[in-house]
């Protein structure tokens, strides 16, 4: 970190600055991380010097007097069996400068408490890491409930915000999307199919927006994909985003049917006073059929994409999730041959939000040919209709392995 002109740093890293609004965000960001129980910490390799936020000197309940834990000293607090998975992952951060996500448990005074360490490594010009920086957190309440998952997206946001307001040069924005929706870099693969992602947010400061999608493991070798549209965009609408998408995954628990499962949303949202208004499509593939049952609440109709052309499926019916509470929602089945691509996207793709004969003209154009492409490929033909709007694409394909 190198110090900025209108501010000084305090004894744990943090840049003081003289003005009130940043004295503010400080104090926000503190409160912040006593709702999350989470804080941050900095490594400088070279240097050998640390920073801690203060709430992490309260999740190792270590003594603010003994400094910050060097990497050694941390390691310490390891429990023995977990040892093996956090060298691992610390020697990936250091020894390859590649990102890490890893979760392990400490034992401190009170007892053993599940960690989740989110960090990043910044290399030199010697591309050996000289720097590593990034998020721990317990989560030790979140291992035996699934329904505090949307309590933990909504700290998790509301944090990503606050650090992006502080302009810390070595930000931890990237790292908080990566738990909030993490985008897979290429193409995933899963029984019977591959899918590909591409999210573009409105606000690529904030680098989340309303836009959401998921992909979820489910018995039998099938899968659950989903994508939603939460009104508004930016680091307000990716709070309301996260709530959906952790609630929908922890809903999946109880059944893998998409009507009922947006059924079960929309009654959450409609008592909730504060809950968001959305729309969402959920679909199932089931490899040993290969094909997908969908259903949608107020969403664009999903596009099928053969090597006959491509073309807009006919929507069963739902109201927006959060409009009615007493809202019925109907499904469709949709058989795919191998090769066969499904896109469902959100409306920041098209031109309008009414779906006449004329609303998805430069789609279905940017598709035409295409049928051949790779995911990846596909998805880069489709550009946003404006970039005031979040835009989300998840698109499947059958590969006739199931």
């Amino acid at each position: 970190m190198s110090p900025v002109s209108d501010g000084v740093w305090d004894g744990q890293g943090v840049r003081r600055s003289t003005t009130k609004s940043a004295a503010e965000i400080l104090d926000r960001l503190a409160r912040t991380e006593r709702l999350g129980n989470l804080g941050w910490a900095e490594w400088d390799l070279v240097t050998d010097t640390v920073h801690w936020s203060d709430h992490l000197f309260e999740i190792f309940e270590r003594d603010r007097a003994a400094g910050p834990a060097s990497l050694a000293q941390a390691r310490e607090y390891i429990v023995p069996d977990d040892l093996g998975r956090a060298d691992k992952a610390v020697q990936s951060l250091i020894g390859d400068a590649k990102p890490i996500d890893v979760t392990f448990r400490i034992a401190v005074g009170s007892g053993i408490r599940h960690i989740r360490a989110i960090f990043e490594a910044e290399r030199g010009r010697d591309g050996k890491a000289r720097l590593v920086y990034g998020i721990i957190q317990d989560v030790s309440v979140f291992e035996a409930a699934a329904r505090d998952r949307a309590r933990l997206a909504d700290v998790e946001a509301e944090s990503a915000e606050l650090q992006a307001s502080l302009r810390i040069e070595h930000s931890v924005v990237a790292a908080l999307q990566q738990v909030i929706l993490p985008v897979p870099a290429g193409t995933v693969r899963r029984p019977g199919l591959e899918a590909a992602v591409r999210y573009q947010p409105a606000e690529e400061v904030a680098r989340v927006g309303g836009d959401w999608f998921d992909l979820v493991h489910l018995p039998g070798d099938r899968t659950l994909l989903a994508v939603g549209d939460v009104a508004g965009h930016g680091m307000p609408a990716a709070a309301k985003m996260a709530r959906l998408r952790h609630a929908l995954s922890a809903l999946a628990v109880t059944t893998d049917d998409p009507a009922q499962l947006l059924s079960y949303l929309n009654q959450m949202v409609c008592d909730d006073p504060t809950g968001p208004t959305a729309t969402a499509a959920v679909a199932r593939f089931d490899p040993e059929t290969s094909s997908v049952t969908w259903a949608q609440a107020g969403h664009p109709p999903p596009v099928l994409l053969t090597r006959g052309g491509a073309a807009p499926l006919q929507r069963p019916e739902g109201m927006l999730v959060g409009a009615l509470r007493t809202s019925e929602y109907g499904t469709a089945t949709t058989a795919l041959a191998p090769g066969d691509t499904m896109l469902i996207y959100t409306d920041g793709l098209i031109e309008r939000r009414t779906f006449d004969s004329d609303w998805l003209g430069p789609v279905l154009r940017a598709l035409g040919g295409g049928a051949d492409l790779p995911l990846q490929a596909l998805l880069a033909r489709l550009q946003p209709a404006s970039p005031d709007d979040d835009t989300c694409v998840l698109a499947l394909r059958a590969v006739g392995d199931g």
